[in-house]
């Protein structure tokens, strides 16, 4: 995999996709963070009307634990309205666990979005929900989060002409797609290879796009066989590890226990378990890298190596492997740092975007034999 640089950036969430229904009841936004351990407390998110000349009430994020240390890569689904057209009267499950990088909310829950006070959002009244705010308008529309200071992050639009709030929107951080939509489309950027192309400040189709249906809670495709998006995705899910060394491998007396020593990855914000280590050992110097989206067990076969050990802390930066070598035998290790759990609403191996996501850059390969005629005991590549 393409592994591309981060940069420096004030936008540390992006509006990725938003989707226009014919009963606004099924709309969604999706946003994907792309800052590490970000604090999204008493932000705010709105649209516009349809001559993208005023915008409508907005909601802000609660002031809750659960909006902050945001981890980088985490997809956010933000349900327009708590009610389907199909359940208008049993609210959506939603999906809360922030361990996997990937949750669902609903703008209309209090417990996450706050609607008091005279901007607050005007959603209507049951069973329709058909107010004006988070209410996707064909025609014409921008889809805004804000931080706690009011000042722009990231805005997505479109309109065959653009009006008055669109240039009010200091900056390059937003995108508009020039035409007006139709219902059962998305508006996503496109092709989404680097954080670059979620930027720009201009109306024009280059970056964005409208799309038949939707990719909700999936990386955005112009066209069925791009890959760009995707890319992106797992890069910024994945944990910076910028010098991995497997540093030393050493062996008790009788050589049945092997004590592991690596350097760390980065995390900051090692405290929330999200990011760690998988060790793989192997009786051969041959390692395939694992798959994102894939959580492996211990004992687990990845080629011809062997998942040995999952480490839950990135803090944690020693093992000891207890195992035999034969006289005359060699062990190889290799280890691997990770971010994120297995999804939790679609199991393992959805989506290589969702669930556990790998730096390909492991350690070193380092090797022990156990002492046979001149053989050393202790070499690396």
């Amino acid at each position: 995999m393409v592994f591309f640089p981060l940069l420096l950036q004030a936008q540390v969430v992006v509006v990725s996709e938003y989707y226009n229904d014919a009963d606004n009841r099924n709309e969604f936004t999706e946003l994907l963070v792309t800052g590490d351990n970000v604090d999204l407390r008493d932000y705010t998110f709105r649209d516009n009307n349809s001559g993208t000349t005023s915008w409508q009430n907005e909601v802000t994020f609660t002031n809750i634990a659960f909006w902050n240390n945001m981890r980088r890569g985490t997809i956010i689904i933000i349900w327009h309205r708590l009610y389907s057209s199909a359940t208008p009267t049993v609210a959506r499950t939603l999906e809360l666990q922030k361990e996997d990088g990937y949750i669902e909310v609903s703008a209309q829950s209090s417990t996450y979005f706050s609607i008091s006070g005279t901007i607050g959002a005007t959603f209507g009244s049951s069973p329709s929900w058909s107010g004006n705010s988070l209410n996707v308008a064909a025609g014409g529309d921008i889809l805004q989060i804000r931080d706690a200071s009011n000042v722009n992050v990231h805005a997505l639009g479109h309109s065959s002409t653009m009006g008055s709030s669109w240039t009010g929107i200091a900056g390059t951080n937003k995108l508009a797609l020039n035409s007006t939509i139709v219902s059962g489309n998305s508006v996503v950027v496109c092709p989404g290879a680097s954080l670059t192309d979620y930027t720009g400040g201009t109306q024009g189709n280059v970056k964005v796009d409208e799309v038949s249906g939707n990719t909700k809670g999936l990386p955005n495709s112009c066209t069925s066989s791009s890959t760009a998006n995707a890319l992106y995705w797992r890069s910024i899910r994945q944990p910076d590890y910028p010098a991995p060394t497997l540093n030393s491998i050493s062996a008790n007396s009788a050589y049945n226990e092997f004590t592991l020593t690596w350097s760390a990855c980065t995390d900051p914000n090692p405290s929330d378990g999200t990011v760690g280590y998988m060790i793989l050992r192997n009786n051969i110097n041959s390692f395939i890298n694992p798959t994102d989206g894939t959580t492996y067990a211990t004992e687990a076969i990845i080629g011809t190596a062997k998942v040995i050990a999952l480490i839950s802390s990135s803090s944690t930066t020693t093992y000891v492997d207890p195992t035999s070598l034969a006289c005359g035998d060699n062990f190889y290790y290799k280890v691997y740092a990770f971010r994120y759990t297995t999804d939790n609403g679609n199991g393992n191996s959805f989506n290589m975007s969702r669930g556990r996501a790998y730096n390909e850059n492991g350690t070193n390969v380092e090797f022990i034999n156990a002492p046979g005629p001149g053989s050393n005991l202790i070499t690396s590549y």
